[in-house]
């Protein structure tokens, strides 16, 4: 067992495109009624993790201050890009942020573009106010090598990056073990804290499936969990929690 950390994800409950059809599920569920948010995220602070995924939206702002207010004491995660980050910072400033992410359609814009010295300064920001600075890449196999070599690499402590046993929504065909091989050397070459998102490959992995994956894999140190129901969060957070147990 390798991961040490479960991060409670926020794409559904912020309308991720990500999701297809079930975008506009979760539009029905969570759009202007934070209390059924609420209902999602105490479950899972029940079932023991307890850092949350928050990016500057008002319907997870709100739910996240009555969590708070139901006498959960949330760790955070926060998200931000580089249009709202002055803002974002300072809603940030409420909760008991720890890290702050660099979106990854921001970073790898940036770095298509050779624009090194935005992302730096990004996160210059980010650690100015006190925060553990991080990037996100959306295109590990494009962008592990560049960012290895570029001069931001000494700016951030943590990555988040896409990782599952299909390498859905990776930057590559299929993960087989050629991928993998060559994920794990550009991975571990970074020598960051590595949080791996899109676990679940967007619901076409079972928990199960998913972590029985993850968890012999020792360059991933925390794993983001998009759940969107209560009955998502017994089943992933149990799964989970009997893995962290082996």
């Amino acid at each position: 067992m390798t991961f040490n950390k479960v991060i409670l994800g926020c794409s559904p409950f912020t309308l991720g495109f990500q999701f297809g059809h079930r975008s506009r599920i979760y539009e029905l569920d969570f759009s202007g009624q934070p209390e059924n948010i609420v209902e999602v995220i105490d479950k899972a602070y029940q079932l023991g993790v307890n850092n949350i995924m928050l990016k500057n939206n008002e319907d997870l702002i709100n739910a996240l201050r009555l969590s708070q207010n139901n006498g959960n004491k949330w760790k955070v995660t926060a998200f931000s890009t580089r249009d709202n980050l002055d803002d974002d910072l300072e809603v940030f400033s409420e909760f008991d942020v720890e890290t702050v992410i660099m979106d990854g359609l921001f970073v790898d814009k940036n770095i298509e573009e050779d624009n090194y010295d935005i992302i730096s300064d990004c996160l210059s920001r980010i650690r100015d106010a006190s925060y553990i600075p991080a990037i996100e890449t959306r295109m590990p196999f494009k962008n592990l090598p560049l960012i290895a070599d570029s001069s931001f690499i000494d700016d951030f402590d943590t990555i988040m990056i896409p990782f599952n046993f299909y390498g859905y929504m990776m930057d590559c065909n299929f993960f087989h073990k050629d991928n993998r091989d060559e994920f794990k050397s550009l991975v571990e070459g970074l020598d960051k804290t590595v949080i791996a998102n899109r676990t679940l490959a967007t619901g076409i992995l079972k928990p199960q499936e998913a972590y029985d994956f993850i968890k012999d894999i020792d360059y991933i140190d925390n794993v983001c969990i998009g759940i969107a129901n209560v009955s998502e969060a017994e089943e992933t957070i149990g799964i989970i929690n009997e893995i962290l147990k082996s």
